[in-house]
């Protein structure tokens, strides 16, 4: 079952900025690694325009940034149709546009908990992160 991340939403539940680029950043590459870890496909959306030199494809993980349009409708225009899946979001208006569809909600503040797990995981390998991440070339024009 894929994973839709409220990616703006969890940088809030983090406390990071929203805005700044360098927190989506990081993020992209905490979801990544929980992607393949799960080894489930997940989609994170910010809002706003994607930023320059921006991966959007790390491993597992796509990165969708919404433009003109909020992260939320895109969201929700994904889970349009029965498609089924898991949202992480603490926006309760996001939650009830999606409720009563095949869609399991996540709060984000447990996501956030199951990212810090993630990261004190001894068995996690850093180095399979930074490949998937290095896999778009986007990405090696930052380094």
């Amino acid at each position: 079952m894929p994973w839709l991340v409220d990616g703006s939403n969890v940088l809030g539940a983090i406390g990071a900025d929203r805005v700044a680029v360098e927190p989506k950043r990081d993020l992209a590459r905490l979801v990544a690694a929980f992607a393949r870890l799960r080894r489930t496909k997940l989609t994170c959306y910010f809002d706003g325009p994607e930023p320059p030199d921006f991966g959007r494809h790390l491993g597992n993980a796509t990165i969708v940034f919404s433009g003109a349009r909020t992260a939320d409708e895109l969201i929700v225009e994904r889970m349009r149709g029965g498609a089924a899946g898991i949202v992480v979001t603490s926006d309760r208006a996001l939650a009830a546009r999606i409720a009563g569809r095949r869609v399991k909600v996540i709060d984000s503040a447990q996501f956030v908990r199951e990212l810090r797990e993630l990261e004190r995981d001894p068995t996690v390998t850093p180095a399979e992160d930074w490949i998937a991440y290095f896999s778009d070339p986007k990405n090696r024009k930052k380094f």
